[in-house]
């Protein structure tokens, strides 16, 4: 097996070992543990901390960290924030929730552990993470998130996809709500549509049919899959085949059968002329696409399927 490229381990390892290494564990007798990068807790002016700017979490419930507040306020603080040192500031890398709550309060200072040395990239990585496996984050959020490690930090979809424990079709089904109109997407952010909706209103060609099918979502209080049929009907026809030689080399005839079982679809060679024509490979969804990809990129499979 291929040894992954270094800059791929690297970034595995940093989120590999996750917050662990950043906020130190608290035994229940309430001392602290001696787990890597532990630090001593302190309090720290709550007027001279900022927040996350790589923050992916873009909406905050008022609600919800109202009743954190007063969990806050009768239990006290199970979890102290983590920051870094930024010049004569602070800056969250994880807690923002308990953070807003102290304001909520609005207390003078809060309990904290202070880095000194972690990266723009670092603050990011751990924060998508942290929000991801608690559930916190919405579709456009990861979306936003998934863009700037690949815009800033030159991730690939499939790095993303093992750093975040989802699949290479998630991550790209994902980032593709970035193309919606602005509108549409603060629909999705407030809940009003959902990402089944999102998705399904994507298919459409223009943003403006977007945005008319997202409005007649709100307006006709529609279903995901009414929706579909929807976008199904505005889909333009194809034009009715047009007939191609048909195919008589049994060799041919044979590696085109073993393609199908391979790739798990209907596969057809289409004669255009003299020893040209093209391979046409059926698909059922953009993850079915996107599963015939990963299968036609593996050199594993080329080597299979090959005709030598």
């Amino acid at each position: 097996m291929n040894n992954p490229p270094k800059s791929v381990s690297k970034r595995k390892s940093v989120l590999g070992r996750g917050l662990s290494t950043l906020i130190p564990t608290i035994s229940e007798d309430g001392e602290q543990g001696d787990g890597a990068g532990a630090g001593e807790v302190q309090l720290v002016d709550i007027n001279a901390i900022d927040p996350n700017p790589h923050q992916p979490r873009v909406d905050f419930d008022d609600e919800e960290i109202a009743g954190l507040a007063a969990s806050i306020q009768n239990q006290g603080l199970l979890q102290p924030v983590v920051l870094r040192k930024k010049g004569d500031r602070y800056e969250i890398i994880s807690g923002e929730r308990r953070f807003r709550a102290h304001r909520h309060l609005m207390m003078d200072s809060i309990p904290c552990i202070v880095k000194t040395k972690v990266s723009d990239r670092e603050m990011l990585e751990l924060a998508l993470v942290e929000n991801i496996q608690r559930e916190e984050l919405n579709e456009l959020e990861k979306a936003a998130a998934y863009q700037k490690l690949i815009a800033e930090f030159s991730y690939t979809h499939e790095e993303l996809a093992a750093q975040v424990g989802k699949s290479r079709a998630v991550i790209t089904n994902t980032l593709r709500l970035l193309n919606l109109p602005d509108e549409v997407q603060q629909m999705v952010r407030k809940s009003e549509i959902s990402t089944g909706h999102a998705r399904a209103i994507l298919t459409l060609p223009t943003a403006e049919k977007q945005l008319e099918a997202a409005h007649q979502v709100l307006s006709d209080k529609l279903t995901v899959r009414e929706i579909e049929q929807i976008t199904q009907a505005e889909k333009p026809k194809k034009p009715p085949k047009k007939p191609v030689e048909q195919l008589q080399d049994p060799n041919i005839a044979h590696q085109l059968e073993r393609m199908q079982y391979r790739f798990g679809t209907s596969v057809k060679l289409k004669i255009t002329g003299n020893n040209k024509g093209r391979v046409e490979i059926e698909y059922f969804s953009e993850d079915d696409l996107v599963r015939i990809f990963d299968l036609l990129l593996d050199e594993t499979v080329l080597d299979d399927v090959s005709l030598s």
